[in-house]
């Protein structure tokens, strides 16, 4: 069976605009590392690095505490997607889940970090 890659678009500006530095960051699901709960609220995505640091970038999504798992299977699905695809997440309210290439339900924040 072939493989296409996933590509995962994340964008922390409430505009759904990523116009400056840090504010949107694009992943391939290859680079997908793991994920990890994080707080009562808070999910942890950890991808490869996109600088090439030893350490790797992080995508901390908070949504309410019951969306936790909804969030993996979600995520799950995006991954493990053989058709490959182009997925967007933001944190803007409307776009979170109500759009064709939005996956993430219940979101109400992303903060993007890549690290040093």
């Amino acid at each position: 069976m072939s493989y296409n890659e996933n590509f995962m678009f994340f964008n922390e500006d409430a505009a759904a605009v990523a116009n400056a530095t840090g504010d949107g960051a694009l992943y391939k699901s290859s680079d997908f590392i793991g994920a990890n709960v994080t707080g009562a609220a808070a999910t942890t995505l950890h991808f490869k690095s996109r600088n090439g640091a030893a350490t790797d970038d992080l995508v901390v999504v908070t949504q309410s505490s019951s969306d936790v798992k909804l969030l993996m299977q979600e995520l799950t699905a995006v991954l493990s997607n053989p058709r490959g695809g182009f997925f967007v997440q933001s944190d803007f309210v409307g776009n979170n889940g109500t759009k064709p290439d939005g996956f993430i339900s219940g979101v109400s924040g992303i903060v993007i970090t890549t690290q040093a």
